[in-house]
């Protein structure tokens, strides 16, 4: 009887031992598929943040150079060879999608890149004209304010001999240099006013070039925008919204020309 009952004791045991082991098993399986789901949802949701910074960061370096690019016309370009940071910030947050983005997008970043980079060459390479003539206008200046130093020399050396010597004869040819000197001064103000007309005109080729460019920037900057809603499943009307931004678009290319024309008529009116 004893033996019974020791071995029916014994075979409880085992019986609550086998199933807290099972129990066990079950929960550490649980427990290894949770870990892993919250490691993936973990992962899931930093690869989310990083593409949606990266972006975000995109669309506001594009808005940057746009900005840039457009009143290209009127800026100093740096003549040591250093790149805009419009420029270069546009390159770099265009490059980081690589990482964060599927292909599609990655495609579209790199065709919006090569559009925005072409214009900017056209319009940097129809800006280089203004550019070597302001040197110009610069190296008037300098000559205008050598000879404006002159005279300034001249005048209180005229003044100290009427005050020693009202009859000395370096008052009459001082008085011929500084006569000279104004009839030169007079001369590089007219060549300095041709100069500015003329970096005027080179100034309003670049900005018809960039003026014929916007349309298609504009149109990449677009595409662009809805191919990163798609990649952050952002769903939304494409139709309507691609139409948004043309009637936005079209109305600001209007507005621009309007304003274009009347700043050269005002300009023509001002050089006649």
């Amino acid at each position: 009887m004893m033996n019974d009952t020791f071995i029916a004791t014994i075979v409880g045991a085992l019986v609550a031992f086998l199933g807290v082991l099972l129990t066990l098993r079950v929960t550490q399986r649980n427990f290894e598929t949770n870990l892993k789901e919250e490691r993936e949802k973990a992962r899931e949701e930093r690869a989310f943040t990083a593409k949606h910074k990266a972006l975000l960061s995109a669309a506001e370096s594009v808005t940057q150079f746009l900005n840039y690019y457009m009143t290209l016309a009127d800026r100093e370009i740096p003549q040591d060879g250093t790149i805009p940071i419009e420029v270069s910030e546009m390159a770099i947050s265009l490059n980081r999608l690589h990482f964060y983005c599927n292909i599609d997008t990655i495609k579209q970043s790199i065709g919006m890149g090569e559009v925005l980079s072409t214009s900017y060459t056209r319009a940097l390479k129809a800006k280089m004209p203004s550019m070597f003539i302001g040197e110009d206008i610069k190296a008037v200046d300098i000559r205008i304010a050598a000879l404006a130093s002159m005279n300034d020399r001249i005048q209180q050396e005229i003044v100290a001999l009427l005050s020693s010597d009202p009859s000395s004869p370096l008052l009459v040819s001082q008085r011929q240099q500084l006569a000279t000197n104004y009839k030169n001064m007079a001369e590089f103000y007219s060549t300095k006013a041709d100069l500015a007309k003329a970096k005027y005109q080179a100034t309003e080729v670049c900005r018809d070039v960039i003026k014929q460019d916007l349309k298609g920037v504009y149109g990449a900057v677009r595409a662009t925008l809805l191919m990163a809603r798609r990649e952050l499943a952002f769903p939304i009307d494409e139709t309507e919204y691609t139409a948004l931004l043309t009637q936005s678009t079209d109305s600001a290319l209007s507005q621009m020309e309007s304003l274009i024309k009347d700043m050269r008529t005002e300009i023509d009116k001002k050089m006649k």
